[in-house]
């Protein structure tokens, strides 16, 4: 507890709401219990709707919103993506990590609409690790846009390698084996497990490497730079590291974080319609506007106190 004008507060008190004076700026904060404490300025950095078990569950949108503010759809983003494919009902790849590997995310015709680089995670339901958090924001914004069901994906196991320089070292392979299957020639190229769906979706693999058919060959190389997933979607906020959306930042003055709709009332971090990628980006985010917030609000305390 800490005292405050004389009256003691209880410092885990929940906060109900916020009022204002009649010309629509700050007042005070009104908690919980009914206590109101009045202050010169107020900071609402309170986060967003993801990581719930922080204490980030969307409290201040309707604090913002009593202000006048917009709050534009929320989403949750840096977040793990479902997919609808067979295999991943079946968990025949749970747990398979791919490193430096491309993950793109198709549009309408199949137009590429992003395309990240480097490790993912094959899950029970769907892909993880950070190319996956980093083309969740894409993924939910197509399904969205597109109002269909399904999001197609795409993995290119090898990205620095064209379709040609792929094709010749693997016919390199075949042809300084050319007794053994394809099976056991191609072993090492590609992670087991992801070989054999390979290899079972074609119909192939058995064969002596001297006899390959050419339409198979093709066929599994063209999978090999372009592996196909169906996304369903992604998880909710309680396993998004990122909320998207927030109050807009068409609304907040970007010199001093203070609200254009109330005077006196600050906003800082994710509770604001800013998000960045994983990678310490939103931290950032969160301790530059915090520390415009904080310096503003104090300089517009003072002033209103001297």
């Amino acid at each position: 507890q800490i005292r405050a004008h004389g009256a003691e507060i209880q410092t885990d008190a929940q906060v109900a709401t916020l009022d204002f004076h009649p010309d629509g700026s700050f007042a005070a904060v009104i908690l919980e219990n009914g206590m109101r404490l009045e202050a010169k300025s107020c900071i609402v950095a309170v986060g967003g709707q993801s990581v719930p078990h922080t204490g980030s569950t969307g409290d201040g949108y309707p604090w913002a919103e009593k202000a006048g503010h917009t709050i534009t759809e929320l989403f949750p983003t840096e977040v793990p993506i479902l997919l609808g494919d067979t295999f991943i009902h079946e968990k025949t790849l749970q747990g398979l990590s791919l490193r430096d590997v491309a993950l793109t995310v198709h549009g309408k015709k199949d137009k590429a609409i992003k395309t990240h680089t480097g490790d993912l995670l094959f899950t029970h339901f769907g892909l993880s690790g950070p190319i996956a958090l980093r083309c969740s924001q894409y993924t939910i914004k197509e399904r969205k846009r597109s109002k269909e069901t399904i999001v197609h994906l795409s993995i290119d196991l090898f990205p620095d390698e064209s379709l040609g320089a792929l094709t010749e070292r693997f016919q390199a392979a075949l042809a300084a084996n050319p007794k053994k299957s394809v099976r056991n020639a191609l072993r090492g190229f590609v992670p087991e497990r992801l070989l054999e769906l390979l290899f079972a979706r074609i119909g192939f693999g058995d064969e002596v490497c001297t006899q390959v058919k050419k339409q198979d060959w093709t066929d599994f190389l063209q999978q090999l730079k372009r592996f196909p997933l169906k996304a369903t979607g992604t998880l909710d906020f309680d396993k998004a590291f990122v909320t998207g959306g927030g109050v807009s930042i068409k609304e907040i003055d970007p010199k001093t974080m203070m609200s254009k709709k109330a005077e006196r009332l600050f906003f800082a971090g994710e509770i604001l319609d800013i998000h960045g990628y994983t990678g310490g980006y939103n931290i950032t985010a969160a301790f530059v506007t915090g520390h415009c917030a904080g310096s503003h609000a104090a300089e517009m305390a003072r002033d209103t106190v001297s």
